[in-house]
């Protein structure tokens, strides 16, 4: 019986460990971290455990500077039985995230804590320690490991440099037990890496990097939980901070956001109260927040303030922020995207509720077909000649006479105050040719399935809106089931399905048999399958459809490679 490929490295490993013979086909690389690991530390079984290193001694700056943008990659690994691990450039473990409870009992069994030392000199060719031996991305898998008790462990991990200067300051891993889906794991780490560096990038910039001093300084002086919101998205965020869901952070930038001049406030977040104290610093360098007394929620559990807009995902922070603009700019704007986005709320700047007061005068375009053109094109001249904002709905309505009739009323009369027009439409292209022809720029609002980590918030601010009270907070599995839905309607579907239970008298935590039937058969995407999923379509297309090609550039069986495609949908 032919031996496995574990067990041809097992046998490699062995013959060059003991009898100083070289195995043709195994990596150069490895070949060398075993010499190095041998020189080190003698036979495999001389390592018994891992070592650690005092919790003060840890590299507190490389963790403060990175906390943020990993635990946001944290959450995309959710429910895969992945370990996110940070370590500095020598291999100590500074920190790992796992939501996930057979990542975390993996993790325990390997020694991979805080703390742990997984230079490759202490315990041998690691996804940490080579990787910070070497300066290169790679992967460690089953018995390609020095010492033993790692044979069933894969390990993918690649450095981070600093973007200017090339140093290497720290390396981040993806920890799992061995499975085929290792290949895809490499873009995934090195992906991650790459988010780091920018970040690094950002931090570099004069107003960030003050910000990030600013930020060191209230960490280091308090006890509490310290976040910083900076330019371009920039989040900054504490260890003690690390407890903060994405949703919670996202809560507390945008109560941030609403209050300009700083200072002291409460906020709702998912499992309470918190007491919020905002710094801004001048020249736009972004705010330093301390947060301070929690007041655990009672039965009631408020979550998001009514007026607020909510998103956390950087697509819709990036349209908001760009829409906001443009309404204190008062420069007319096409708002474009699916049914059911948000593109009203957006265009108000607060949720937008039918009938519900409003600063702005809302127009709908289909009035057109009742009262008819004139009266309707005679009534928006006087909406714009008032210094109230403006927001026009429907303008995919209009006929061409009526499109070219509203662009001259913008040429003449835009400026007194903001103009906003919403557009629904599949397609991003036809909203751009639209925009072109009215002379207008234009904001593609994204729907709901490509935001998914917003999907908590949204559903605790309909819970909070529908069935105050009620306690309808999403488990887990639930949550999961939502995340992997398409969401035809965006949020009007989920509003409807929290409506929906609110009638039906649902009360207390949300199962997945309490869902509608077409969402109980749908299933999330990981970022792992989101990953695979990219590469089949990039190997697919290299290989021109061929699919016996595309499994060689994936280095995958056809037969993998067939079953994958087929579990995805995917068609060459």
């Amino acid at each position: 019986m032919p031996l496995s490929g574990d067990e041809l490295v097992t046998k490699a490993k062995d013959e060059f460990l003991f009898r100083a013979e070289t195995a043709a086909g195994v990596n150069v690389e490895l070949l060398k971290s075993w010499q190095r690991s041998k020189d080190a530390l003698g036979v495999p079984a001389n390592i018994r455990d891992v070592p650690q290193v005092a919790e003060e001694l840890l590299d507190a700056h490389i963790l403060d500077m990175f906390q943020a943008p990993l635990a946001r990659v944290s959450d995309d690994l959710d429910g895969t039985g992945l370990g996110l691990l940070l370590a500095d450039a020598r291999g100590t473990i500074l920190q790992r995230w796992s939501h996930d409870r057979t990542a975390v009992a993996h993790l325990d069994r390997l020694g991979t804590v805080r703390g742990a030392m997984l230079a490759e000199d202490v315990v041998g060719t690691n996804g940490v320690g080579t990787v910070a031996a070497t300066g290169k991305s790679l992967q460690i898998s089953g018995s390609e490991h020095f010492a033993e008790f790692y044979s069933a462990a894969l390990c993918t991990g690649s450095p981070v440099r600093h973007p200017v200067t090339g140093k290497m300051l720290a390396v981040i891993t993806i920890s799992s037990e061995v499975s085929e889906r290792s290949g895809l794991l490499r873009p995934i780490v090195k992906s991650v890496a790459t988010q780091l560096e920018q970040h690094l990038l950002e931090v570099e910039r004069p107003a960030a990097r003050r910000l990030f001093e600013e930020f060191l300084r209230a960490s280091r002086s308090q006890g509490s939980p310290v976040l910083a919101f900076g330019p371009q998205g920039l989040v900054m965020q504490s260890r003690s901070a690390g407890r903060l869901s994405s949703a919670d952070v996202g809560l507390i930038e945008q109560g941030v956001a609403e209050r300009r001049s700083g200072g002291r406030f409460s906020l709702e977040v998912s499992n309470g109260t918190v007491e919020v104290q905002a710094t801004r610093l001048g020249d736009d360098a972004g705010v330093v927040v301390v947060l301070g007394r929690e007041r655990t929620a009672t039965s009631v559990s408020l979550g998001p303030a009514r007026h607020q807009l909510v998103g956390r995902s950087p697509e819709w922070l990036a349209v908001a922020r760009d829409i906001a603009r443009h309404r204190e700019l008062r420069r007319p704007l096409l708002i474009a995207g699916e049914v059911g986005v948000g593109k009203t709320s957006l265009a108000l700047g607060l949720p937008y509720r039918p009938g519900g007061s409003s600063a702005a005068a809302i127009a709908d375009a289909a009035e057109r077909h009742v009262v008819g053109n004139r009266r309707w094109l005679q009534r928006l001249a006087e909406r714009l000649d008032a210094s109230a904002p403006v927001v026009m709905r429907g303008v995919e309505t209009l006929d061409q006479s009526a499109l070219d009739a509203l662009r001259l009323l913008l040429e003449q009369r835009g400026g007194r105050g903001a103009v906003m027009l919403t557009m629904s439409t599949e397609k991003e292209e036809v909203a751009r040719a639209l925009a072109g022809q009215l002379g207008l720029p234009m904001a593609w609002v994204p729907p709901l399935r490509e935001r998914t980590v917003d999907l908590p918030l949204l559903w605790l601010l309909f819970a909070e809106q529908l069935a105050p009270g009620a306690g309808l907070q999403l488990r887990e599995e639930t949550s999961s089931l939502l995340r992997g839905y398409s969401w035809p309607r965006n949020l009007k579907e989920l509003r409807g399905v929290v409506e929906q239970m609110s009638i039906a008298g649902k009360r207390g935590p949300v199962l997945p048999g309490d869902l509608p039937d077409d969402m109980q058969g749908s299933r999330t995407l990981s970022m792992i399958e989101r990953a695979e999923l990219d590469a089949i379509r990039r190997a697919l297309a290299e290989a021109d459809g061929n699919r016996s090609k595309a499994a060689e550039i994936l280095g995958l069986s056809r037969a993998t490679v067939y079953r994958k495609m087929k579990a995805y949908r995917l068609t060459a």
